[in-house]
């Protein structure tokens, strides 16, 4: 592949800083000294990571950031370890990391589940979620941005909604963190996932999960902590509760250097840039008849995702075309996401997902909107 254009499925090429983060991690002694992040003080390469996090989601406590091996395990310990019953409301634009474990407790504790549609674009508004709110409902579980179309949804005014009804508000960030501005205190959400290796420009195996109050939820797992070896039981200290065994320090280290990645350019310039590559390509392609464009038509609406079909041609022909004959890297299928297609007209087989970084050039959007557009042409016609 000379181009890659998969950014939403993991970020490439990550900065310099990242690489250089993981060197230097593993040419270093292990320390087990407050290897769980405990010792809050500069230089421990751990504290400052969550310290980092916490800044860029203005979280007032970095002891509430639970690290993980990824968006997964938190949206399992967000949503398993809540004690979830009565009646949840989600929506038709989630990932399988919140379909699957809101289907295991349908199974296991037997919730109900409400699916709140999306419109054409993705977008799920506020006032519908409201009236799928139910006496029995116990939170509400959302994606905060489309990994198939990129639309954002308002966390703010549905946490505001979770409030004021008295349930718990879930918030998947895998796709915006690191490329949507996010305020934990001003939006109010109560549990907030994110992945360490999209635009947070970590590597894979490393994520986290934000917690408002620090021990509403039980524990995955528990085991090893490094402190408090006494205790047969799991120390209730943050973030260690959550937390047994040994962490993923060179996943930490190039987190927590993609983290500051981010702070230093800014997550509204980086936006800026991905945001001017993503209007050119939604402009371009509505130009194609044969191309159908799955995402907001204001770019200020979406992120960094953007998904389409070339009519008469199967998404995974297409894209097989894109990769191999313009050596182009995109992502095809339902993208774990399987719910939204039917809403955005990209059913059953799904779509071509395209997702630039802040490293995509003007050049390699170009090249990808000459590909789809010589595929639309003698693909079509054959």
């Amino acid at each position: 592949m000379t181009i890659y254009l998969n950014n939403a499925a993991s970020s490439f090429p990550k900065p310099p800083e990242v690489h250089e983060a993981i060197a230097e991690c593993l040419a270093t002694a292990p320390s087990h000294e407050g290897r769980t992040g405990l010792e809050r003080k500069a230089g421990h390469a751990t504290w400052e990571c969550r310290e980092n996090l916490a800044r860029l989601f203005h979280a007032p406590d970095p002891a509430n950031i639970v690290l993980t091996s990824g968006a997964t395990e938190a949206l399992n310990l967000a949503i398993l370890g809540s004690s979830l019953h009565g009646h949840v409301v989600t929506t038709a634009i989630e990932h399988n990391s919140v379909l699957r474990p809101l289907k295991k407790l349908q199974d296991a504790r037997g919730i109900t589940l409400t699916v709140v549609p999306c419109d054409a674009n993705g977008w799920v508004d506020a006032e519908s979620i409201a009236a799928a709110v139910r006496e029995d409902t116990t939170a509400i579980v959302v994606n905060h941005c489309s990994n198939v179309t990129g639309a954002i949804l308002d966390i703010g005014g549905i946490a505001r909604i979770a409030s004021d009804r008295g349930v718990l508000s879930i918030v998947d960030a895998s796709q915006s963190a690191g490329i949507v501005p996010i305020d934990v205190q001003e939006s109010g959400v109560d549990l907030l996932a994110f992945a360490g290796h999209k635009s947070l420009y970590g590597i894979p195996g490393v994520g986290g999960l934000y917690l408002r109050e620090p021990f509403r939820l039980e524990p995955l797992k528990v085991g090893g902590t490094g402190v408090r070896s006494d205790l047969i039981e799991q120390p209730r200290m943050m973030p260690m509760y959550y937390e047994a065994g040994t962490p993923n320090t060179p996943g930490i280290a190039a987190l927590d250097a993609g983290v500051r990645f981010v702070l230093d350019h800014g997550v509204d310039e980086i936006r800026r840039r991905v945001r001017r590559l993503i209007a050119h390509l939604s402009e371009e392609l509505r130009q194609v008849p044969e191309v159908i464009v799955h995402a907001p038509r204001a770019a200020a609406d979406s992120a960094c995702v953007l998904s389409l079909n070339v009519a008469d041609l199967p998404c995974e022909e297409a894209g097989y075309m894109i990769e191999e004959s313009f050596g182009i890297a995109v992502r095809t299928g339902l993208h774990c996401a399987p719910l939204i297609h039917r809403f955005i007209g990209s059913a059953p087989a799904g779509s071509i997902r395209v997702s630039p970084s802040c490293f995509t050039t003007d050049q390699e959007i170009d090249r990808f909107l000459d590909a789809v557009k010589t595929i639309a042409t003698v693909g079509c016609a054959a």
